[in-house]
Parts: structure tokens; sequence; C-alpha cells
């Protein structure tokens, strides 16, 4: 089996999914918290010819105080259509949320995904919040699909390894990362586990039939009143107890009011501490974030300074090597100068000069000398 090009390379961006359900364009674009993103997780071995994909959804399930996700397992061995598009014309769900340049990823499976929740999870799988609720519909109709668009940011992935990837699958030589079943389950939320489930419908009337789809968490409507509201209140006989017992209905209602809403109360109150929570960490890595820039501006100023005091000692070196330098070039100048004069046969005045000194104090040295010695010469006759 020939070897793939391009195949060993981790996955892990921010994704929008798109699909089509009862002939109608379903997104799947915030998770909740709505700040954050879905995610699409993937892993390439060249050398095993083996991939995963895995899609992370944000969102607030029953059982499951703290944030947590929903995983989306694509089964590598079921697709069978893999392919990317370039710069596509992106859906305004889509653009708003990824605001850059992507790429859509292509996917056709003949198995549907499997949806993966911590094993704390309570069953069937409910969400907490009205947002998680309206994911968790989008989660569910994601469930029936069997073709769908992932929009990831054009930076993350080259066009060479989709191209690698879709060769793979097109030639069915692409496996499945992880065989171990149980041990991927194990391993996942912090190693605390996880499950894999069938998302519920939330809510089915005795008049449905079991193929009907159930209402979504944006059309559920308020539930019906109490039974005991409207049965027929006896009559009472004074005005006194009847105003007596009118109120005690309104305060029993109004407690039954409190208690219902004290679970949401309960619940907003959690997400405004995990919201300040999150701007605290924000705040705290913006903070170390600003240190670090201003050591870092600081010790760009001190190299600054040593760059312009090395720059002007060098300025200083080089004017003076160029005022040598001239200073060697002219006596160079005067020297070719007295070269080529001597080279001529000519004497320099100062030369001269000294000439006919040498000359004349050696001529009359000489003749001094010589009449000296003559006189000596006849005394001695």
């Amino acid at each position: 089996m020939s070897t793939l090009p391009c195949l060993d390379f981790d996955v892990k961006t921010p994704a929008c999914i798109e699909w089509r359900s009862n002939d109608a364009t379903q997104w799947l674009v915030d998770p909740d918290p709505q700040r954050d993103h879905l995610m699409l997780e993937s892993r390439f071995c060249n050398e095993t010819s083996s991939a995963s994909f895995q899609l992370l959804c944000p969102i607030r399930v029953k059982g499951i105080e703290s944030q947590s996700h929903i995983i989306c397992l694509i089964h590598t061995s079921s697709i069978t259509s893999f392919d990317f598009e370039e710069n596509p014309e992106l859906p305004d769900p889509v653009r708003k949320k990824l605001n850059c340049k992507a790429i859509r990823l292509h996917l056709e499976s003949c198995q549907p995904l499997d949806f993966i929740v911590p094993a704390a999870a309570t069953e069937p799988v409910q969400p907490r919040k009205r947002l998680s609720g309206q994911a968790f519909d989008s989660l569910r109709s994601l469930a029936k699909a069997s073709s769908l668009d992932i929009y990831i940011s054009a930076r993350e992935v080259s066009q060479i390894k989709l191209r690698a990837v879709c060769e793979a699958i097109s030639r069915g030589v692409m496996k499945p990362f992880h065989t171990d079943i149980p041990a991927l389950l194990a391993s996942l939320y912090g190693s605390s586990g996880g499950k894999i489930v069938n998302l519920p419908p939330l809510r089915k009337n005795s008049s449905e039939s079991p193929n009907d789809e159930p209402p979504s968490y944006a059309d559920l409507e308020p539930p019906p009143p109490p039974d005991d509201c409207l049965l027929p209140q006896p009559k009472l006989k004074s005005p006194l107890a009847d105003t007596t017992a009118t109120a005690g209905g309104s305060n029993t209602k109004r407690r039954r009011l409190n208690d219902s809403g004290t679970s949401s109360d309960a619940d907003c109150y959690r997400d405004i501490l995990d919201t300040l929570c999150h701007m605290r960490e924000g705040m705290q890595r913006l903070m170390e974030r600003v240190e670090q820039l201003e050591k870092e501006n600081q010790d760009l100023r001190e190299e600054l300074d040593d760059l312009r005091a090395s720059c002007e000692k060098a300025t200083d070196a080089i004017e003076s090597d160029e005022a040598a330098f001239l200073e060697v070039h002219e006596e160079l100048d005067e020297l070719k100068v007295q070269v080529d004069f001597l080279s001529q046969g000519g004497l320099y005045s100062d030369a001269e000069e000294h000439l006919v000194e040498a000359v004349t104090d050696s001529v009359l040295t000489h003749m001094l000398d010589g009449g000296y010695n003559a006189k000596i010469t006849i005394e001695k006759s």
C-alpha cells in the first residue's frame, strides 16, 4: 500500500455546522454559553492511515453543575464522501460567528453520529437552560443528518493536506483512529469518563404517534394551570371568610410560583457567577499580558539605547577612519609627485643648495689642506 502524502496533522478549531432537515437548511452556530465556539477536532496519521472526526458542542446538561460539552462522534469508517471548497459563500450566521476567510468541508456518512456526554450526566439527557435547550434541539436534528457541511477557518489547514484526506477516503484506506471505544470513553472529560447516549425527545404528548417530531424548546408553551384551579370554589357564608379564603389562595399560588422559579433563579445566579469568574480570569490574563508587554517594551527600549550608542561609536570611528584615509591619500599623492620628479633626474632647490654647499666646503677644505702641506715642505729644505 502506498503511503499518503502530508497526512500527519491535528486540527482543533472553531467550526459551524450546516445540514438539511425537512427540506430546510439548519445551522449549529451558537452553543451555550454563546461566547464559546463549536469545535472541530480531527487527527490524521500517515503511518497507520487512520483518522478521527469529532464535534465538541458546549452545553449545560442536568447532572453536571459545571460547564461541559457534548461530543458528536463521526465514525471514520462510515464516511462515504469527503470534499472541500475554498472561500465559499458564507451564510449570515456562519459569517457572523467565524468572521474570517473559511473553508467548507463536505461530509457524507452512511451511519448517524454518536453523541457522548459525561458519565455523571443524568439520563435521559436533558438541558439545564433554555439556550442549552435550543442547542439541544439542533443536535437532535443533526443526529438524523447523513450529509453535513463544516465551516472552519482557512488558516487552520492547507489544501494539500485536505486533498490527501480526500484521496485516502476515496480510496477506502482510511481507518478509525480509535478502535477501542471503551478505552476512548474512559479517557474523555479529564479521565472522568463519558458514555454514548441517544438524545430523547424533550416532551411527548399522549396524542402523538411514535414517529411524530417532538416540539422544540423555542415552541414550547407555558404549562397548564394546576387542576385545583379548575375546580369550582365552595360558596362561603360570610364576606370575611370569602376574603380570607381568597387571600389564602393567592398566597398559595404565589408560593407555588416562587417554588417553580427557584431552580431557574439558581441557574441564573450560577450563570452570572460563571460569567463573572470568566471575566475575572480574562482580566487577570489581560493584566499578566500587559505586564509582560511592558517588560518586553522596556527590554526593547534598553536594547534600542544600546544600539544607538553602538551606532554613534561606529559613526565616530568611521569619521576618524575617513580623516586618516584622506591624510594618507594626500601623502601618497605628494610621494607620487616626488617619485616622478626624481625619476626624471630633477633636483629640488633645497637639494641643489645643499649640494653646492657640500662641494664648496669640500674644495675649500682640500685647498687649505694642500697649501699647508706645501709650506711645511719648503721649511724643511
